[in-house]
């Protein structure tokens, strides 16, 4: 069933940031919240324009202009690759592979409802050959 662990994800918390965080917020935030992303809405409607992760914050924390006041939306991505609720597993792991990436957010008309990571598509996929598994064991012994 397509979209069903989108579906399902985009039913728990996401934690998100707004353009008026700082580099500094943006690590305790990431901190406090024990996440490695968040995606950055527009504060007035809060449709999203930006995903930060922790990744992210590294490479610009070595530079030598750093500065921890430095507002989120200079160091965000803002080409944002997300999913839908009708995403399938495959997909999912379709995007995660081609683009490199960790997390995806689950967005429909620029409102984030939940994001996906890598680690929910794995847990998914494991699940899914558990009851396999269960179900040809019990169509052997019957």
């Amino acid at each position: 069933m397509a979209g069903k662990l989108v579906t399902k994800l985009s039913n728990r918390q996401c934690f998100t940031l707004t353009e008026k965080d700082t580099l500094k917020t943006t690590s305790e935030k990431f901190q406090k919240h024990n996440v490695g992303v968040m995606p950055v809405l527009n504060e007035k409607d809060k449709t999203v324009i930006g995903i930060i992760s922790e990744r992210d914050l590294a490479r610009y924390i070595c530079r030598d202009e750093f500065k921890s006041d430095l507002m989120v939306v200079k160091i965000m991505t803002k080409d944002i690759i997300s999913c839908n609720l009708n995403t399938s597993v495959t997909e999912l792991m379709e995007i995660i592979t081609s683009h490199k990436i960790r997390h995806i957010p689950i967005v429909v008309e620029k409102k984030l409802l939940g994001i996906v990571s890598i680690g929910d598509v794995v847990n998914h996929i494991i699940e899914q050959y558990k009851d396999e598994n269960q179900e040809l064991r019990d169509f052997i012994n019957q």
